[in-house]
């Protein structure tokens, strides 16, 4: 096929007295949910479960806290880390906030110990996200130089030619922001009609999943009006898409966004984990950095599905809005968390939690 999307309905009667959103769907198709008789099966039998150890302010412990959440996991019919059977690994990391709230080098550091001990070499792993300032900002990307490294290991972001792909991309009717319309117009002065078509495109971080590669997920918490809350989940979804600003402020839009970005065959089945630092996370104020409502908490959440991952973390942050007299943002409220039900992407309420000594 010359053109690859993924075809994904979500419906939401529960929300909009009529209608349902169609995201990432060309030509229309029926909803895929018509009664509440219908049931949606899990697009895999992975665990939701999600697993939870302490941490201290060290690279080595970060690798023993990793190294404890993997094996029980592994031990509990988990995914395995090792090259003979996830042959090559991409790493997406969060520095948007960064230098105020981000992925900690401690956390990256302690990954790429445990993947190179597990018999990964170094051309067979790398590092991404979406913009260079940001990785620069977190210290991630140093100089100006390419091919640009991490202690070694390749670094991407959306800069380079490779990050994303033409035939990947996430259709959307909704029209872009104005800063998209003028970036389009800069682009295609005198082409309307490829001016229009690009419009509607999200464009998929396609170096993360395409091929050999299956990603794992490094993200923080931070409060979120739309999303409830923007951690694993967005991290790998509207955290990597090319224009994530078109959705970002819709309340129906982006948690849905964020379940039908995942819910692609080929991104959703090349998961291997996801991991929510604690460490350091913002409980309110969301939509921007605030260093007013910044909680620390030294634990480290891990899990093979993302939205159960951020269900325990928003607990989380739900302690200290309460605390400050902030309204709690309960999971029912969380639209992303019914999206990712309806979708087949599993139900965060069944998941298990455990604390790991």
């Amino acid at each position: 096929m010359g053109k690859r999307q993924a075809m994904v309905v979500i419906l939401l009667h529960s929300l909009l007295s009529v209608g349902y959103v169609c995201g990432l769907v060309e030509p229309a198709v029926e909803p895929f949910l018509k009664s509440k008789k219908d049931e949606i099966f899990p697009s895999d039998d992975r665990s939701v479960d999600v697993f939870r150890s302490k941490v201290g302010k060290t690279a080595e412990s970060y690798l023993s806290s990793i190294l404890k959440m993997i094996s029980y996991s592994e031990s509990r019919g988990g995914v395995r880390l090792t090259p003979s059977v996830l042959p090559k690994i991409g790493i997406k990391i969060e520095t948007s906030c960064a230098p105020g709230l981000q992925v900690t080098p401690m956390l990256v550091d302690g990954l790429l110990r445990l993947l190179k001990e597990r018999g990964y070499r170094n051309e067979q792993v790398f590092i991404a996200d979406h913009d260079l300032m940001t990785l620069r900002s977190a210290g991630f990307a140093m100089g100006s130089s390419t091919p640009r490294l991490y202690r070694g290991y390749p670094l991407y972001c959306s800069a380079d030619k490779s990050f994303f792909n033409a035939e990947w991309y996430h259709d959307s009717p909704m029209p872009p922001t104005p800063q998209d319309r003028v970036r389009f117009f800069l682009r295609y002065p005198g082409d309307r009609e490829k001016r229009v078509g690009e419009e509607r495109k999200s464009y998929l971080p396609a170096r993360l999943f395409l091929k050999d590669v299956h990603w794992i997920n490094l993200a923080v918490a931070m409060d979120s009006l739309n999303l409830g809350i923007d951690g694993a989940a967005a991290n790998f979804s509207l955290g990597a898409i090319d224009n994530a600003q078109r959705f970002l402020e819709k309340p129906t839009l982006a948690p849905a966004a964020v379940a039908e970005i995942l819910a692609i065959p080929e991104i959703w089945q090349k998961r291997v984990f996801s991991i929510v630092d604690l460490s350091k996370f913002q409980f309110a104020g969301g939509g921007r950095f605030d260093a007013e409502f910044l909680g620390r908490e030294p634990t480290l959440l891990l899990g093979e599905n993302p939205f159960s991952v951020d269900y325990l973390a928003l607990q989380s942050l739900n302690k200290l809005r309460l605390k400050r007299g902030f309204s709690e943002r309960t999971p029912e409220d969380v639209l992303m968390f019914r999206y990712a039900k309806e979708l087949g992407l599993g139900d965060v309420k069944t998941a298990k939690f455990f604390d790991l000594p």
